[in-house]
């Protein structure tokens, strides 16, 4: 009888789709990188950028889902199976030689599952499939999107950062394609200001030492295949995934980034998703601005969060700024606090608690909550961005696109 594998668990208590692929990969694959396409023709370029990036010592899979949903218009089911056959045929000849390309195609999704999140949980998980077949637990399930681009260091930064350090989860840093050839210079300047916006937020988040201050882009994080399976999978969302599942990863993981941008998203306004990019510059285009959270309202987290190391004493509730009491409402927050001293057996604990509590989700909640508030409202992205860096104690803004992207990378 056969013992029982990491992964064995997985596949017995979530739902997954039946298997794609009858072969074992080479007892040396530790790395399979897994991409989502829907009606993406760039996702050969995005397989080109690849199969050129410099070579690592590990072998190497790369997984693409073409993928689709009952409601999905029969215009796009037929380029998707065009993409696929140009995809298998490669595959069947072996076009790539430094990568081996397994292509899926799943059509047919249930309305209410199908889109980016459930693409994505569909190709990961083949490559826990793939990984438990070679009893490989560390092996590693790399995120990527159908129009990005990857730098020639992509493998190498990766798999210096896996192979110096004991962490199961990677976030890699990022700058989107700013090609004036292919782009035109509107499409180009509110990506640059979407851009921004992703930094200004964690440098904000930052700026009071929240433990969960992460970019959270579907494109550029790395699991390892056990670490995956106990976080029970990507969520099958039809957009935010990625920010829920690497949060949910952050509170059980240590979670390292590599600082050098290796990954390069595309900055098309696009639909295909809710979230991200594509509708977010198109949104810019349409309105002639971006505004953004009031920089003061990070100063209320940070007067919250301070408080933390002290707040298991009684006697603190009256510093704790007004604001997050009448969002959470005073009664409820002490019972939240009671409750976490009462099953925390040391400071560390407790604060660990009320950080499960107070996570990026609730500063998500919390922050959405002024977007209409006359006190606190939304901020010129530029005029944002500028005061967040003085608070960072640069007091000369002649880029700020620059700028808040060499902070980031700090």
């Amino acid at each position: 009888m056969r013992a029982m594998n990491f992964a064995d668990y997985y596949f017995v208590r979530y739902k997954v789709l039946p298997p794609f692929f009858k072969d074992k990969p080479g007892k040396t694959v530790s790395m399979i990188v897994t991409i989502p396409c829907l009606d993406d023709d760039f996702v050969f370029q995005t397989l080109d950028s690849l199969e050129n990036a410099n070579p690592v010592s590990a072998k190497i899979e790369v997984i693409v889902n073409v993928n689709s949903g009952t409601q999905t218009p029969y215009v796009i089911i037929e380029r998707n199976r065009i993409i696929f056959n140009e995809l298998q045929h490669k595959a069947d000849i072996g076009f790539y030689k430094k990568i081996r390309l397994l292509p899926i195609l799943s059509e047919g999704t249930d309305r209410k599952k199908a889109g980016v999140g459930f693409a994505r949980k569909t190709a990961m998980d083949e490559a826990v499939r793939r990984f438990a077949s070679i009893d490989t637990p560390d092996g590693l399930i790399v995120a990527l999107d159908a129009d990005a681009l990857v730098a020639k260091t992509y493998f190498q930064e990766i798999e210096k950062a896996i192979n110096s350090l004991s962490v199961p989860c990677l976030t890699f840093q990022f700058q989107h394609q700013y090609d004036e050839k292919v782009y035109p210079a509107n499409v180009i300047n509110a990506c640059k200001l979407y851009e921004i916006y992703l930094r200004y937020y964690r440098l904000a988040l930052k700026a009071f030492d929240f433990p969960y201050a992460i970019h959270t882009i579907g494109s550029c994080f790395a699991i390892r295949a056990e670490a995956y399976v106990k976080l029970g999978g990507m969520p099958p969302r039809q957009g935010g995934e990625d920010f829920y599942f690497l949060q949910k990863a952050i509170k059980m993981h240590p979670v390292f980034e590599v600082k050098t941008p290796i990954v390069f998203p595309s900055p098309r306004i696009s639909d295909r998703v809710p979230f991200g990019t594509g509708p977010s510059v198109r949104n810019i285009i349409e309105k002639g601005k971006f505004e953004v959270y009031n920089p003061m309202l990070f100063g209320v987290l940070k007067d919250f969060y301070s408080l933390f190391p002290v707040m298991e004493h009684d006697g603190v509730k009256e510093q704790i700024p007004g604001l997050i009491l009448d969002y959470v409402d005073a009664e409820k927050f002490e019972e939240i606090r009671l409750e976490c001293r009462k099953y925390s057996s040391t400071s560390h604990a407790f604060m660990k608690r009320m950080y499960d509590h107070f996570d990026a989700f609730f500063v998500v909640k919390f922050l959405n909550s002024f977007n209409q508030s006359a006190d606190y409202p939304p901020v010129d992205m530029m005029e944002a961005g500028k005061t967040l860096l003085q608070a960072y104690g640069v007091r000369e803004i002649f880029d700020l696109y620059e700028q808040m992207l060499a902070q980031d990378l700090k």
